[in-house]
């Protein structure tokens, strides 16, 4: 084999020398810098991507801390409508059951008025009742009636002294 032959060992130390320096110049120049270029354009979309992520981890952030502070402003108006709200018919279940606790008081008046005036009447035809009965009585125990003005007076007595 030739490449073992040590009279060709200059020329294949000289071919070495060339062919890897001509691939060394030629690795330098187009090679490595296209290389180089890739992996710094890949570094910056990468830089660029988590820039990004960052910002709009942030902007989501902010939108979530939006948010929230929206629903509890949103659940302290339902609160405050809801307070309100209750007030408002407190109050008019209020006006309701005074309204109705005075017409009930006037009815209960006016029942007491027409009771009191029944009792008078009822009294007042107790009274004669009780005159003609006593007339009445009176004429057949002794055979002859009394003068209407005692007997009215003896009813009215025994009339006072049962009311008190």
């Amino acid at each position: 084999m030739p490449q073992f032959d040590p009279t060709w060992f200059v020329s294949q130390v000289f071919w070495l020398a060339l062919v890897l320096g001509v691939l060394y110049w030629l690795m330098s120049k187009h090679a490595i810098p296209r290389v180089q270029a890739a992996l710094e354009a890949r570094a910056e979309r990468i830089k660029s991507d988590l820039d990004r992520a960052a910002k709009l981890q942030q902007d989501a952030t902010a939108a979530a801390e939006a948010h929230a502070a929206a629903i509890a402003k949103a659940r302290d108006e339902a609160r405050e409508t809801l307070r309100s709200a209750q007030a408002a018919a407190q109050a008019e279940l209020d006006s309701r059951q005074s309204a109705l606790a005075a017409e009930l008081a006037q009815q209960t008046a006016e029942a007491e008025k027409r009771i009191a005036a029944a009792r008078d009447e009822a009294m007042g035809n107790v009274r004669e009742i009780a005159l003609e009965a006593a007339q009445s009585i009176t004429e057949r125990l002794i055979g002859s009636g009394i003068e209407s003005d005692k007997t009215a007076a003896a009813v009215d007595a025994a009339i006072s002294q049962r009311a008190h």
